[in-house]
């Protein structure tokens, strides 16, 4: 995130995301504001934590930096360094186990045999119209039944209908490098989902019309970022004390002047 908080002209599908998130309800504008426009990055959270735990297991079990053997041990140490807690104790309880799970019911092995990986994390820097887009796809692979495709972790629940048709614009997006790259647009989009019980990965076929569709999306929100000037806190109209998003969510929920404020109607920025 900090390299593209430096240059306002770069952006990622999280940065375009929150903004449309905020405009939808289910994000902040203020929060937005501090993040990308004044280049405050705040603070993260449990769910980024473990997020971020899961794809760095990935990414040494394929390096052979660590071994199946060693994969209890890893991820208890590391998650007690974690430095914030779940909201619940259950809710806690549920992401520890589940991320065991995965790693060690033959999930992860099961999956993962099926993938000649061609890269992994690597960065992307490209164009939507003359908009400069980056990021980095969590995997792209010759998968043994899917052909070329472009994965990605998510520790979230299973996405599905409108959510689905929305995230999976992230994917999309990757996809315009990836075909500079390889000659070729990928053949499926998937989602692995270790906290899923049952079926973990899901593909999707690659759609040329729905590509079209994300570059529109892109070029319309970015539009709407370059002329907008309302940043209003969210919790203006929710209570800042109780809201999920505010109090679990928002890189900016301990030092926001704003969180437990929200009887205040006007903010002068």
């Amino acid at each position: 995130m900090s390299e593209e908080i430096k240059d306002e002209k770069v952006y990622s599908f999280s940065r375009i995301n929150g903004f449309a998130l905020a405009e939808k309800g289910e994000g902040c504008f203020y929060n937005w504001f501090k993040t990308y426009i004044e280049g405050d990055r705040g603070e993260n959270n449990y769910f980024g934590e473990y997020g971020t735990l899961f794809h760095e297991t990935i990414e040494k079990l394929m390096k052979n930096e660590l071994f199946e053997w060693d994969i209890k041990n890893e991820l208890n140490s590391k998650m007690k360094q974690f430095e914030f807690k779940p909201p619940f104790l259950a809710m806690g309880k549920s992401y520890v186990d589940s991320i065991h799970r995965f790693f060690t019911d033959g999930s992860y092995s099961e999956i993962f045999s099926q993938y000649q990986v061609l890269e992994s994390e690597e960065k992307k820097i490209f164009k939507v119209g003359d908009i400069l887009v980056t990021g980095f796809p969590d995997l792209v692979a010759n998968h043994k039944k899917y052909g070329l495709v472009i994965a990605d972790y998510k520790t979230a629940k299973k996405y599905e209908g409108d959510k689905l048709e929305h995230n999976i614009m992230q994917l999309y997006l990757y996809s315009i490098p990836i075909k500079e790259k390889y000659g070729k647009y990928p053949d499926y989009l998937i989602y692995i989902y270790p906290r899923e019980k049952g079926k973990k990965e899901f593909a999707y076929p690659f759609e040329v019309k729905k590509l079209e569709k994300t570059k529109q999306w892109v070029i319309d929100t970015v539009k709407k970022i370059e002329s907008h000037g309302d940043w209003t806190p969210r919790c203006v109209n929710v209570d800042g004390t109780k809201d999920f998003f505010a109090c679990n969510l928002c890189n900016h929920r301990n030092n926001c002047e704003h969180r437990n404020d929200y009887t205040k109607n006007n903010f002068v920025f």
